[in-house]
């Protein structure tokens, strides 16, 4: 089942590698490249929310049940650039029979540069 987690084709294209994950929490890593910049010369905020939504996917299904976000708001509070290492986090905060909460953080080094909440719906299936 960890296999099926990390065999993600858009994690492979963001180049991001995973630092842990268990039920309820998840942390992944990835460098800003330059096709991952917008207009401004900054990372672009989808590139932000990915990761955070790939370490949202490993946190909301490493316990074997599919899980499926329908709900991802984020904050942008820095902006991080080309060659920096950036940290997406997602950590369990109200767990529901169908429906359950997640915080989403990325950060660069210790600074938190984007923050939000997730949405996360099951039907109670196991992932086969």
């Amino acid at each position: 089942m960890q296999e099926y987690l990390l065999n993600d084709g858009f994690r492979k294209f963001l180049g991001a590698e995973v630092v842990e994950f268990e039920p309820g929490f998840a942390r992944v890593k990835g460098v800003v490249r330059e096709e991952f910049t917008n207009f401004h010369g900054f990372a672009h905020g989808g590139f932000l929310i990915a990761l955070a939504d790939f370490a949202l996917g490993l946190a909301a299904n490493a316990d074997g049940i599919k899980r499926f976000a329908i709900s991802i708001d984020m904050d942008f509070l820095s902006p991080a650039f080309v060659g920096e290492e950036l940290i997406g986090e997602a950590k369990l905060t109200k767990m529901g029979r169908r429906i359950s909460f997640y915080e989403i953080r990325v950060l660069r080094g210790e600074e938190l540069i984007a923050k939000g909440r997730a949405v996360v719906y099951s039907r109670g299936e196991k992932i086969e």
